[in-house]
Protein backbone atom coordinates (compact mmCIF):
# COMPACT_ATOMS: atom_id res chain seq x y z
CA UNK A 1 0.00 0.00 0.00
CA UNK A 2 1.38 3.29 -0.93
CA UNK A 3 2.31 5.79 1.70
CA UNK A 4 0.94 9.05 1.89
CA UNK A 5 4.21 11.32 0.94
CA UNK A 6 4.16 8.71 -2.23
CA UNK A 7 0.28 9.46 -2.73
CA UNK A 8 1.35 13.24 -2.08
CA UNK A 9 3.65 13.19 -4.52
CA UNK A 10 2.75 11.41 -7.23
CA UNK A 11 -0.06 13.83 -7.31
CA UNK A 12 2.56 16.79 -7.68
CA UNK A 13 4.21 14.93 -10.43
CA UNK A 14 0.66 14.63 -12.30
CA UNK A 15 -0.94 18.39 -11.33
CA UNK A 16 2.67 19.22 -12.82
CA UNK A 17 1.71 17.37 -16.27
CA UNK A 18 -1.46 18.78 -16.34
CA UNK A 19 -0.47 21.71 -15.69
CA UNK A 20 2.43 21.89 -18.72
CA UNK A 21 -0.26 19.73 -20.87
CA UNK A 22 -2.72 22.93 -20.67
CA UNK A 23 -0.10 25.35 -21.06
CA UNK A 24 0.60 24.32 -24.37
CA UNK A 25 -3.17 23.67 -25.93
CA UNK A 26 -3.22 27.36 -24.40
CA UNK A 27 -0.43 28.32 -26.55
CA UNK A 28 -1.59 26.36 -29.59
CA UNK A 29 -4.78 27.69 -29.00
CA UNK A 30 -3.63 31.26 -29.17
CA UNK A 31 -1.59 30.62 -32.52
CA UNK A 32 -4.98 29.24 -34.12
CA UNK A 33 -7.00 32.45 -32.99
CA UNK A 34 -4.18 34.25 -34.35
CA UNK A 35 -4.19 32.86 -37.73
CA UNK A 36 -7.87 32.37 -38.52
CA UNK A 37 -8.73 35.35 -36.69
CA UNK A 38 -6.71 37.67 -38.96
CA UNK A 39 -7.90 35.70 -42.31
CA UNK A 40 -11.31 37.17 -41.02
CA UNK A 41 -10.55 40.16 -40.42
CA UNK A 42 -9.32 40.35 -43.81
CA UNK A 43 -11.83 38.93 -45.67
CA UNK A 44 -14.07 41.18 -43.86
CA UNK A 45 -12.33 44.06 -44.73
CA UNK A 46 -12.24 43.11 -48.57
CA UNK A 47 -15.87 42.97 -48.28
CA UNK A 48 -16.28 47.02 -46.96
CA UNK A 49 -16.19 50.17 -49.46
CA UNK A 50 -13.03 51.02 -48.44
CA UNK A 51 -11.33 47.55 -49.16
CA UNK A 52 -13.52 47.13 -52.29
CA UNK A 53 -11.99 50.90 -53.32
CA UNK A 54 -8.22 49.91 -52.27
CA UNK A 55 -8.45 47.15 -55.18
CA UNK A 56 -10.03 49.24 -57.82
CA UNK A 57 -7.45 51.83 -56.84
CA UNK A 58 -4.52 49.32 -56.63
CA UNK A 59 -5.65 47.76 -59.93
CA UNK A 60 -5.40 51.16 -61.85
CA UNK A 61 -2.31 51.75 -60.19
CA UNK A 62 -0.98 48.64 -61.74
CA UNK A 63 -2.48 49.37 -64.93
CA UNK A 64 -5.10 46.53 -65.08
CA UNK A 65 -1.83 43.95 -64.44
CA UNK A 66 -0.82 41.28 -63.01
CA UNK A 67 2.07 42.51 -60.25
CA UNK A 68 4.09 39.72 -61.13
CA UNK A 69 3.68 38.16 -63.90
CA UNK A 70 2.51 41.57 -65.50
CA UNK A 71 -0.36 40.52 -67.55
CA UNK A 72 -3.68 41.95 -67.97
CA UNK A 73 -6.14 40.78 -65.83
CA UNK A 74 -9.94 41.70 -65.10
CA UNK A 75 -10.50 43.35 -61.63
CA UNK A 76 -13.04 40.88 -61.27
CA UNK A 77 -11.64 37.82 -60.08
CA UNK A 78 -8.26 38.93 -59.85
CA UNK A 79 -6.95 38.45 -55.98
CA UNK A 80 -5.63 40.59 -53.61
CA UNK A 81 -2.39 39.30 -52.47
CA UNK A 82 -0.12 39.24 -48.97
CA UNK A 83 3.59 40.68 -50.24
CA UNK A 84 4.43 39.30 -46.68
CA UNK A 85 2.24 36.15 -46.58
CA UNK A 86 -0.52 36.10 -43.80
CA UNK A 87 0.67 32.74 -42.39
CA UNK A 88 3.55 33.96 -41.18
CA UNK A 89 2.76 38.00 -40.58
CA UNK A 90 -1.02 38.46 -39.52
CA UNK A 91 -0.74 41.67 -38.23
CA UNK A 92 0.01 42.78 -41.92
CA UNK A 93 -3.51 41.49 -42.96
CA UNK A 94 -4.68 44.66 -43.62
CA UNK A 95 -1.52 46.82 -43.55
CA UNK A 96 -2.05 48.32 -47.55
CA UNK A 97 1.83 48.84 -48.19
CA UNK A 98 1.69 44.69 -47.84
CA UNK A 99 -0.95 44.05 -50.29
CA UNK A 100 -1.04 44.16 -54.22
CA UNK A 101 -3.45 42.85 -57.01
CA UNK A 102 -2.22 39.23 -58.83
CA UNK A 103 -3.65 37.06 -61.34
CA UNK A 104 -4.77 33.92 -60.11
CA UNK A 105 -1.94 32.19 -61.14
CA UNK A 106 0.89 33.47 -60.13
CA UNK A 107 -0.99 33.76 -56.46
CA UNK A 108 -1.92 30.38 -56.30
CA UNK A 109 1.20 29.51 -57.28
CA UNK A 110 2.96 31.91 -54.74
CA UNK A 111 1.38 29.98 -52.11
CA UNK A 112 2.51 31.58 -48.42
CA UNK A 113 5.67 32.21 -49.63
CA UNK A 114 7.21 35.49 -49.08
CA UNK A 115 7.12 38.32 -52.29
Amino acid sequence: MPTFETLVRDLLITTKRVDQSLLQLQERAAQIQEKYGTRAEFERWKQTLGGRRWKRQQYELQGGCCMNCQKPIPLKGSHIDHIKPLSRYPRLAIALDNLRILCVDCNLSKGSKHG
